[in-house]
């Protein structure tokens, strides 16, 4: 049950930060810096989302 819960937490952080980045697109005004902390942003959370997947996956049997 606690994988589920953080799994569903994983992917609204994910898609928070997909959101964050569409919506900097988009306003002109936010700084390329900004931008590119949000980018890496994204990549953090959907690197972390895989990497629960494939834990989940390989040793949820074990109930890690």
């Amino acid at each position: 049950m606690a994988q589920k819960n953080l799994a569903d937490y994983m992917q609204e952080q994910l898609a928070g930060a997909r959101r964050n980045l569409a919506l900097s697109a988009i306003d002109f005004s936010i700084p390329d810096e900004k931008i590119l902390e949000l980018r890496e942003s994204v990549r953090r959370e959907a690197a972390d989302v895989q990497r629960l997947k494939k834990k989940k996956g390989f040793l949820g049997f074990l109930g890690l």
